[in-house]
């Protein structure tokens, strides 16, 4: 049996050490629930106003939406969301298509006191799509960088069919608990929430961080998903890696009533394919092409030449977790929730 620290294996140590020296400098430098804080107190949101916001956002996003006007859905939001939204208006205009967007239901919300910027709240809500399907739970975050901008969504997952109760803790006022970027009552602090997640989701089961990770879709699934791309392009002659990144968006994490946490971060899967054999140097051979998947096509520029040295695709997602308390000895982290899609292609 391996020495724990906390319930984290020592070897996973050697991992977790120098991600969270990068938590930490993300923090400063922006990235974190408690990061660019001013100083001075202000009047945070209440379960009230987050209510108004939200409303707010439904009526505003359904008008954008009516008019099929792209400038009004997109001043509507920030962060993630927007890299989203905006892909997705891209994507929808090469096909010829109207831009759709889910019919929001009431939300739960939960508000964390703030008293000092940036100040956000999340709310999960039940969402359909405006052509019909089946209803699903969405978790939506809010946020206001400062006092100089508007409210404006910053990012949105769905969770998982069957996921669990969210359990966010609410005191008797109605507030929920924001958790510092670094809080160490947690199996994972916050700002190495992701970076535990990408390692297993790039290494697979093998992975050091494997015992404090949950198997699932987003871990263990998106590793056997892009191993069996990779054994279909071998196929093909080409070479397929991918990567899961961190970003610079904002990540958030509540207080659960089990002392743990709920975390909601954005990562970037990176993509490239390449070929595995190209001809001599100053072979008149020609060389290869690259396919494109159909799923890529449309943010491909229209007169954009054929991929024949690499193609690399990269796609936004936001995550939902959930990460227990420190104290809990088996409990793994979780990852319940996820939306997202591709946001940039490119590649020679």
């Amino acid at each position: 049996m391996n020495a724990t620290v906390k319930g984290i294996p020592r070897a996973l140590m050697a991992i977790i050490g120098p991600l969270a020296a990068l938590g930490l400098l993300l923090s400063v430098q922006g990235c974190g629930t408690a990061a660019s804080a001013t100083t001075a107190s202000v009047t945070g949101p209440t379960p009230a106003s987050a209510l108004g916001v939200y409303n707010s956002f439904v009526t505003a996003n359904r008008v954008a939406l009516a008019n099929h006007n792209e400038l009004l859905a997109l001043s509507l939001l920030t962060g993630s969301q927007y890299s989203i939204t905006s892909a997705t208006y891209t994507v929808a205009t090469a096909r010829g298509q109207l831009m759709t967007g889910p019919v929001y239901g009431p939300p739960t919300l939960y508000v964390p006191r703030l008293t000092t910027y940036p100040q956000w709240f999340m709310a999960t809500v039940p969402e359909r799509p405006a052509t019909g399907g089946a209803t699903q739970t969405a978790l939506l975050v809010f946020d206001r960088q400062d006092a100089e901008v508007t409210w404006a969504l910053s990012g949105s997952a769905v969770l998982d069919a069957g996921a669990p109760a969210l359990n966010v803790a609410v005191d008797k006022a109605g507030y929920a608990t924001a958790l510092a970027t670094s809080d160490q009552a947690l199996k994972l602090r916050p700002d190495v929430v992701g970076a535990i997640h990408a390692t297993v989701a790039d290494d697979g089961p093998s992975s050091a961080a494997a015992p404090v990770v949950q198997p699932g879709p987003q871990t263990t699934g998106l590793y056997r998903a892009n191993t069996a791309i990779a054994r279909q392009v071998a196929a093909q002659n080409d070479s397929y890696t991918w990567e899961l990144e961190g970003t610079s968006f904002p990540f958030f994490a509540l207080r659960t009533t089990d002392g743990g946490a709920l975390v909601f971060y954005t990562m970037t899967l990176a993509t490239s394919t390449v070929p595995a054999h190209l001809p001599p140097a100053h072979s008149k051979a020609k060389l290869p092409v690259i396919q494109v998947p159909a799923a890529f096509k449309s943010l491909v520029p229209a007169k954009h030449p054929p991929f024949q040295h690499g193609l690399n695709v990269n796609s936004t997602y936001s995550y939902i977790a959930l990460d227990p308390a420190a104290t809990t000895q088996k409990a793994t982290l979780r990852v319940i929730g996820v939306s997202g899609v591709p946001t940039f292609v490119h590649g020679t």
